[in-house]
């Protein structure tokens, strides 16, 4: 005999468990072809965002650099949990970090750190590996085209400094 493990095509999500908080509200997460390749994209986008990041938080050696880094790391959780279980579920995520008041993210990060991290399991179990390597992939040839159109403006920038203007194309 064979049991053959089918998914559905959505999962749901709760904030608080439903059995102890009847009221929680429920995201339904849809993991179709198309709500993948949407939520890939937004999520991709904020994960390259957040490698940059990581470097910036080591490097900050003042508050306003700190503050800077908290800013932009809240705003790349928010695309995320957004992406996932919407805008309405990441004003109910603040809702329940600030105790019934919404919290400030900036200031919360660790918490909606944990939200982001759970979230973002959740996703890499459902998405496919053939939807993830193919992701991956287009992610990595935006990156090296990225990476050419930046090597080309600080040569440019370069040519200009050393020669001014008769170096440059127009």
């Amino acid at each position: 005999m064979a049991v053959l493990n089918v998914t559905r095509d959505y999962e749901d999500v709760y904030l608080q468990d439903p059995e102890e908080h009847p009221e929680a509200p429920r995201y339904r997460v849809r993991f179709d072809d198309a709500s993948i390749d949407a939520m890939l994209a937004k999520i991709g986008d904020a994960l390259d965002r957040a490698r940059g990041l990581e470097r910036r938080a080591a490097e900050a050696s003042t508050d306003e650099e700190r503050a800077e880094v908290a800013r932009v790391t809240a705003h790349l959780q928010r695309r995320v949990i957004v992406a996932v279980i919407g805008p309405e579920g990441y004003d109910d995520v603040l809702r329940l970090v600030g105790d019934g008041e919404p919290a400030d993210p900036e200031t919360h990060v660790v918490q909606l750190g944990e939200v982001f991290a759970q979230l973002m399991d959740l996703v890499s179990r459902r998405a496919s590996s053939e939807k993830l390597r193919e992701y991956s992939l287009h992610a990595y040839r935006e990156g090296e085209r990225a990476r050419k159109v930046a090597d080309m403006r600080g040569r440019q920038g370069m040519r200009a400094v050393a020669g001014g203007k008769k170096g440059r194309r127009k």
